[in-house]
């Protein structure tokens, strides 16, 4: 039995199954169906913040992690929203931003698809400890800011001074490797979030990582400047790379996050019609091509401002 202060009961998030034609009727039967969805995942939400406000003394640190496009970011900003309203002052940095700045070989490497963007290494692990040390201690530290367009860090971009009973919440696919933080278990919350249900017409059903897949083709249309074609010729080596050093990670989570939202599909049917239709004979599309007609397209103005698919259609209500 645990002997440790904190309830260390999983929230386990089993895998779901959603027929399309329910969703579609459900996104489109009134105006505020959106909201709606949105409000049942904020509650979910809700709980785990609140577990983490009961322990907040003992364990300062959240750590949140995840595969590419699970919304890792959006999730992390409200639960902190949660927190600092309930008067649980919460500070959250993205692990992104201790990228070590590409080599011109790196670079090179990066725009032929042969670098391992996944990978651990691409962290500067001492460095990110050594700030993170700084914060618990409640030292004035510098942080960092990854510029993705030129593949640089800028050290010393910002200051943080964490006040004592104040939470440091971190989020990064590699947030739950033991080899990458290295801050003592017993201080940390920690997060695992992905997509976890899966949509089906009947006869074909839609893998969690697609709806992901999705997800990043808008993100690295609206923010990263590359196609959707480009966007599917790298996901096989994402996904690998979450294989290889995300998943296996996933079980050392006290609480599961599944971000899925109902109306996604809708939402990608409108922002992404006509670039898919260019690629659907793609492998990867397979499946989404069986089901494409039917899904019911949904207009971006109903996506609340604070919505989780904002982070990767935009104007979303939190800064990225």
């Amino acid at each position: 039995m645990c002997k440790c202060s904190y309830d260390c009961r999983k929230v386990e998030t089993t895998m779901k199954y959603r027929e399309l034609t329910d969703i579609n009727q459900e996104m489109t039967a009134s105006e505020n169906a959106l909201q709606q969805a949105d409000q049942a995942f904020l509650g979910e939400l809700q709980k785990v913040a609140e577990s983490i406000r009961q322990t907040a003394a003992e364990r300062p640190v959240i750590l949140l992690a995840g595969p590419s496009g699970s919304g890792k970011t959006t999730t992390a900003f409200l639960l902190e929203r949660f927190l600092d309203r309930w008067g649980v002052e919460t500070h959250t940095i993205s692990m992104d931003n201790f990228f070590s700045t590409m080599t011109p070989q790196q670079r090179e490497l990066s725009a032929k698809g042969k670098l391992d963007l996944e990978s651990p290494a691409r962290v500067d692990i001492p460095y990110l400890n050594q700030q993170l040390q700084k914060i618990i201690a409640c030292e004035p530290t510098w942080l960092p800011r990854y510029e993705f367009p030129t593949t640089t860090r800028i050290d010393q971009d910002w200051q943080l001074t964490r006040k004592p009973n104040e939470l440091l919440l971190l989020e990064g696919i590699h947030a739950l490797n033991p080899e990458v933080i290295t801050i003592p278990e017993e201080m940390t919350v920690r997060i695992y979030v992905s997509v976890r249900t899966r949509v089906t017409n009947g006869e074909t059903v839609l893998h969690p990582s697609r709806l992901r897949l999705m997800r990043r083709m808008l993100r690295d249309r609206n923010f990263r400047h590359r196609s959707v074609a480009e966007t599917l010729s790298m996901f096989e080596h994402v996904q690998a790379g979450e294989h290889k050093y995300i998943a296996l990670y996933k079980k050392r989570a006290l609480f599961s996050v599944d971000t899925f939202l109902p109306y996604e599909l809708g939402i990608y049917k409108t922002l992404l019609d006509g670039e898919l239709e260019a690629e659907m004979q793609h492998p990867l599309l397979r499946e989404l091509r069986q089901m494409w007609d039917d899904v019911e397209p949904l207009r971006l103005e109903q996506v609340p401002a604070d919505s989780l698919v904002r982070e990767f259609a935009g104007d979303s209500a939190f800064h990225y």
